[in-house]
């Protein structure tokens, strides 16, 4: 869902929430009320609380570390209808204003920490008025990027970002679809070991969608006995994800 910068604030939670599995681990947690947005030369700038522009993550970074070894989470803006390079987005906290920046993909970085989500951080997001702007969460694995992963810890992700689902969404998290499977962006051919020594390659996406056309994926449920995943190249990140629509 893209809104207009003026709406921005309104809708983001929802255009979160239908983004993706971990985009409603917030959903039950009420939006704090953001004062109107502000338009001055043709630029709209709105601020409301951090943990209302990061749907979920301030519940995420809450569960215990053990509950989210092997999964976390990443930010990305969608924008559309203006260059990028003209949509600013900055935290406020204890006094201090920090840029975040918009990478590749419209990645954010740095994230707000726990102690500024639970102790009222603010984000400042502006841009040209008549721009369309989104937020999307993506989980991914927390193991390095290589091009080995082990194949039990990839499991355990995808069990951990589905279980942070239903433990904070509660009931909404029934109608969600469930993560799994590993998507490795930019990791080439790829092949699973088995435990029994044998080994068959991974499958790779047919054609260019929400990731490039030859991304080789990893699907534990269809895969019993996996040790290891190797790779041709390093992937950049190795995403978690839905089945396919």
């Amino acid at each position: 869902m893209m809104v207009t910068m003026s709406k921005l604030l309104k809708n983001l939670s929802k255009s979160a929430g239908l983004a993706l599995s971990l985009s409603l681990l917030g959903a039950g947690v009420p939006a704090m009320a953001a004062p109107p947005p502000v338009t001055a030369n043709g630029i709209t700038t709105q601020t409301a609380a951090a943990s209302d522009v990061f749907p979920g993550y301030k519940a995420f970074l809450n569960m215990p570390a053990a509950q989210r070894s092997q999964v976390n989470l990443y930010y990305a803006l969608r924008i559309k209808r203006t260059d990028p390079s003209k949509v600013h987005v900055t935290l406020t906290h204890a006094g201090k204003t920090t840029p975040i920046q918009i990478g590749a993909g419209g990645r954010l970085s740095p994230l707000p920490t726990r102690e500024q989500l639970n102790s009222g951080a603010t984000i400042k997001i502006s841009g040209p008025e008549g721009a369309g702007v989104g937020i999307k969460i993506h989980p991914y694995s927390t193991q390095p990027n290589s091009q080995t992963y082990d194949a039990a810890g990839l499991a355990t992700g995808i069990k951990q970002g589905n279980a942070a689902t239903s433990q904070i969404a509660g009931p909404l998290a029934l109608m969600l679809p469930k993560l799994d499977r590993v998507y490795f962006i930019g990791g080439g051919n790829g092949e699973v070991d088995f435990a029994n020594g044998q080994k068959k390659p991974l499958p790779r996406t047919a054609q260019a969608g929400e990731y490039p056309a030859g991304t080789p994926y990893f699907v534990p449920s269809q895969m019993a006995g996996a040790t290891h995943i190797k790779l041709s190249a390093t992937p950049s990140i190795a995403h978690f994800d839905t089945p396919p629509k």
